[in-house]
């Protein structure tokens, strides 16, 4: 469900919309060009390596970079083109923070984000192109599984499927006009129970739509029922398709490290215990970034750790960070989406078989074309822990589709209570161990064992490898995915409801009177929160303001 595009654009309200868009005007590349050529001369092309001998007055200006994504290496990028001294300190032993890759069957596959959302003037879509991404945009032909194990109805499937993204877009409309007056504890699922009970549907149609909500609400991070109505409008990406970047993210991302692997300072597996702030009257000093082994000093500190790690209190802060900020970090909530891949010598399910496919589907038999995306509705056919999930499937296999990137691999997403099921069965497992193989295969056979032309005890049709995601309990990942909007209870956090818009505008401000700032996709524009692209923006928008700030003390110190 992912690989479409969010309806919301459907709404013509002149409300939180045009903000949305003016919130995104900040972030483009045009606010960057305005400071070309005006930077001092003493700043431009500086070495980092000379600023031990220059004076005080005309040192290159220093900045620290907490974390080395894809935020932070875009700061890095923009500022190291622009002259400035550039250190960046990572946890991991490695570049790419949450967007990464692992090999399975002799080829990589990502472990973090798959999809670039919204092309309409996206950065990362035109990266992408530049360093030969294929982007893959597929088409929304769907094989849809009933709780029975059933295939269903090609013509039901598509009622349902129109049934539910009419209801969502309605929602994203109500969610934009009437954010204020919605209350905070309304979720999602209530909105569709209501609109719902009011149609004509029967109760299995309902019934349906209900589990392809319930679905859609685990990709964008949350169970349904904790899926905020209020600030929905939040969900909405840019317009334009959603792209499937079929050869992984690695090429976006050495592109993107270039900058700061040739001209910056970066220490790998370095872990931060503290930052301490300038001293905020005088706006003047430096900031301390401590760790278990070095003490850094800077002259600006960007944080682009993700939002769990900010929750977890992973890095202490000198002195305490405000209430303000605080309680953006509180208020805003944090996904769990995970994912598993199942490689196989060969794949079964594409063979044309005209007698393991309903008369609707004649047509796609023939073009030997199975659907890209299959959804299992809460199965009755597993173990009953399980039987409360609702999966969706990826086939990554289709010659049609995926061209020369096709591979007999199927991916499955999971969230909420199949997230957590996955990731405790295999979380004290070797991942190359016998036992790690069984009990992927033990958790996902009843859902691969349904797909056309499977016979079992056929090698074709026994994973030859399996993978899977463990976000939930990986600490530099924050113990999560990405950062979603859960409803709240009135008073939950303070007498007031949260205003989750502010929260974002509070952290994307930083601390800038204490030389802190922050970057990261929970930093981003409304139109790209929780996105690779909204990572990527916001590091160019920490950097710019950065650059702005640094001109705006070099012309008072001149004036």
């Amino acid at each position: 469900m992912e690989g479409r595009a969010h309806p919301g654009k459907a709404s013509t309200s002149s409300g939180q919309k045009n903000r949305m868009m003016d919130d995104l005007t900040s972030y483009s590349e045009n606010l960057l060009r305005r400071f070309k050529q005006r930077l001092p001369p003493a700043v431009k092309n500086v070495p980092a390596a000379e600023t031990e001998t220059e004076t005080e007055t005309h040192r290159t200006f220093q900045v620290g970079i907490v974390g080395a994504g894809l935020a932070g290496l875009r700061c890095a990028e923009v500022l190291i083109q622009e002259g400035f001294a550039v250190t960046m300190i990572e946890a991991r032993g490695r570049l790419g923070g949450r967007i990464h890759q692992s090999s399975l069957a002799g080829q990589l596959v990502d472990m973090g984000p798959n999809w670039i959302h919204g092309t309409d003037d996206n950065p990362v879509v035109k990266l992408a192109e530049n360093v030969n991404c294929k982007l893959i945009s597929p088409n929304e032909s769907t094989y849809v599984y009933d709780s029975a194990g059933m295939h269903m109805n090609a013509q039901k499937v598509l009622s349902a499927d129109t049934t539910f993204w009419d209801i969502l877009a309605d929602a994203f409309k109500y969610s934009d006009e009437d954010c204020n007056g919605i209350a905070p504890n309304r979720s999602l699922k209530d909105y569709f129970i209501e609109r719902l009970s009011a149609s004509q549907l029967d109760k299995e149609a309902q019934s349906t739509v209900m589990e392809l909500a319930e679905m859609w609400g685990g990709f964008v991070g949350d169970p349904f029922e904790r899926q905020s109505l209020k600030w929905f409008w939040l969900e909405e990406c840019l317009e334009g398709e959603n792209l499937f970047v079929s050869n992984t993210h690695r090429a976006i991302i050495n592109r993107t490290a270039e900058a700061a692997l040739s001209c910056g300072d970066i220490h790998f597996s370095t872990i931060v215990r503290s930052i301490e702030a300038r001293h905020e009257e005088k706006g003047a000093g430096r900031v301390v970034v401590k760790t278990a082994n070095r003490n850094f000093s800077f002259d600006a500190v960007v944080v682009t750790i993700p939002l769990g790690c900010l929750k977890m209190g992973t890095v202490q802060f000198v002195p305490e960070l405000p209430q303000n900020v605080h309680r953006a970090i509180k208020d805003t909530s944090y996904g769990r989406l995970e994912k598993a891949f199942l490689a196989f010598s060969a794949p079964f399910w594409e063979r044309s078989n005209m007698s393991a496919l309903k008369d609707e589907d004649a047509t796609r038999a023939t073009e030997n074309t199975f659907p890209m995306f299959t959804r299992f509705l809460r199965p009755s056919y597993v173990p009953e822990e399980q039987s409360s999930w609702t999966l969706e499937m990826v086939a990554l296999s289709s010659p049609t589709i995926f061209g020369d990137d096709a591979r007999p691999v199927i991916m499955f997403c999971l969230w909420g209570a199949s997230a957590a099921h996955m990731t405790s069965a295999i979380a004290s497992l070797n991942p190359s161990s016998d036992e790690y193989y069984k009990v992927m295969d033990m958790l996902f056979r009843p859902f691969y064992s349904r797909l056309p032309n499977y016979e079992e005890g056929h090698p074709d049709c026994i994973p030859t490898e399996v993978l899977a995601t463990n976000w939930q309990n990986d600490e530099f990942a924050g113990k999560g995915s990405y950062t979603n909007f859960k409803t709240h209870l009135r008073g939950e956090q303070s007498n007031e409801d949260p205003a989750i818009d502010d929260h974002f505008l509070t952290l994307r401000h930083g601390l800038p009177e204490r030389g802190i700032w922050f970057a990261g996709e929970h930093t981003a524009p409304f139109v790209a929160l929780g996105t690779s692209t909204g990572a990527y923006w916001s590091g160019e928008s920490a950097a710019t303001r950065i650059i702005e700030a640094y001109m705006l003390s070099r012309q008072r110190q001149s004036g």
